[in-house]
């Protein structure tokens, strides 16, 4: 019997080349100053604020450093423990602050370097993201972290087709939102 704890999530991964298992600890201090701010941004784009997805973020490489943690695909390992972590932040609070006003949406997340770096249409579309259903904005984040709709299916626990619908439906709600509807349209016929 095996005394390693496994973590495999059985996500087939293009974007890495790991097939076999590698001690969670050896893994973050590879890859923690090229995931932590994806997996930041990952989260902030499933709607946590700034100082929820720098927790999470670093609850995951925390939990990845435990004693006896095998991974065999660390980026979608750290994406499905931090949002987990997330989430479970989440609850938490509802359970102990139920009086709790519901949260605002918008830029909540920005740090005076992302006010400073965002132009006005990344504001439009990070904000409009914010305003999506959960579905539509897990679907989104993982797709925008370059994860196959496979992968994401298998990481969300739903359907292929499920992904694929709730990407359609996000991506008709981010053109509408940003008036490019007929845009596009428009600009062929000009042509």
């Amino acid at each position: 019997m095996d005394d390693s704890v496994s973590t495999d999530l059985r996500l087939a991964e293009p974007l890495e080349t790991a097939a076999t298992p590698l001690p969670g600890i050896q893994l973050a201090g590879a890859l923690h100053d090229e995931q932590y701010p994806a997996l930041v941004r990952f989260l902030l784009l499933q709607g946590a604020s700034w100082a929820e997805a720098q927790d999470a973020a670093q609850d995951a490489f925390t939990q990845m450093c435990a004693p006896g943690v095998t991974i065999t695909y660390p980026r979608a390992w750290l994406r499905t423990v931090a949002w987990r972590s997330w989430v479970s932040q989440q609850v938490k609070l509802e359970e102990t602050c139920a009086d709790l006003p519901e949260p605002q949406l918008g830029l909540r997340w920005q740090t005076p370097a992302h006010a400073a770096e965002l132009g006005e249409e990344e504001r439009q579309v990070i904000s409009l993201l914010q305003h999506l259903p959960a579905k539509q904005r897990a679907a989104m984040a993982w797709h925008l972290d370059g994860f196959t709709t496979e992968e994401s299916a298998r990481a969300m626990g739903t359907t292929q087709a499920a992904v694929r619908q709730n990407l359609a439906r996000a991506r008709a709600a981010l053109k509408q939102g940003l008036r490019l509807e007929g845009r596009f349209i428009d600009e062929r016929r000009k042509t």
